[in-house]
């Protein structure tokens, strides 16, 4: 979420009424003209990103942070990322691409063009995935990312050879396939610091996909669930 603080705790003193600022609820959900955040959990909204920007950084880019370093991918691989093209997916990839790893990314062929110009070689989805991927990586996959929840978990154990090499954090069924599931967010700040700067350079871009006004979540849901998304949908408060 993002907006302006409208009142503070009585033992809260680093921030003020007025101030901008964005990060995560408390609630687990921020589709409100009001919501509640700890002190802990906003930062300032810089004054070069916007409200929309800036309310779908925070989920997406704590998410990729955390599961990248427990991926332990580092320069020099190669990550496969399932659903490139979401808000964790697009984080994900232009974060390991930072860093100095070669990312394949599966998503729609709407969508392969955007990965090409993040960096990420694109790979369909559908059958033959697997022998798409060793094609476009005949060096090998040496860490997979699963944000779709498609059942590509098997043919992703079957490129890395190890189920430990293999994340995923929408499959439910993880755990029959000696996958780890990692569903449960960190601290933001780390993540932020690391890839705010990163976003000001134009390292890293967070598309916005839709905004659709507060009156209208439910079309916004719908349009989620229809899937082949490219970045964030926003939901926007009406002043």
């Amino acid at each position: 979420m993002a907006g302006a603080i409208d009142s503070v705790g009585h033992d809260v003193s680093q921030w003020q009424v007025g101030q901008a600022v964005f990060g995560r609820s408390a609630t687990g959900g921020a589709a409100a003209t009001h919501d509640l955040a700890g002190a802990d959990e906003i930062f300032a909204k810089p004054e070069w990103l916007s409200f929309e920007q800036a309310a779908a950084l925070p989920v997406a880019v704590e998410t990729a942070y955390r599961t990248l370093r427990e991926l332990g991918v580092r320069e020099g691989q190669t990550l496969l990322v399932h659903a490139a093209a979401g808000g964790v997916g697009l984080i994900a990839t232009q974060l390991a691409r930072a860093w100095g790893v070669t990312v394949i990314g599966t998503a729609s062929e709407t969508n392969h063009a955007f990965l090409r110009e993040i960096g990420a070689t694109p790979v369909t989805y559908g059958e033959g995935l697997t022998d798409r991927v060793r094609t476009a990586a005949p060096q090998g996959i040496d860490a997979v990312l699963d944000g779709s929840g498609r059942g590509v978990l098997p043919g992703s154990i079957a490129l890395t050879g190890e189920p430990e090499k293999v994340l995923t954090i929408a499959d439910p069924t993880a755990a029959e396939h000696g996958v780890r599931f990692s569903g449960r967010p960190g601290p933001a700040g780390p993540a932020l610091e690391a890839v705010l700067p990163l976003i000001e350079q134009g390292k890293i871009h967070m598309p916005i996909d839709s905004v659709y006004p507060l009156h209208k979540a439910a079309d916004a849901h719908r349009h989620s669930e229809n899937g082949h998304l490219q970045g964030k949908i926003v939901l926007s408060i009406e002043t």
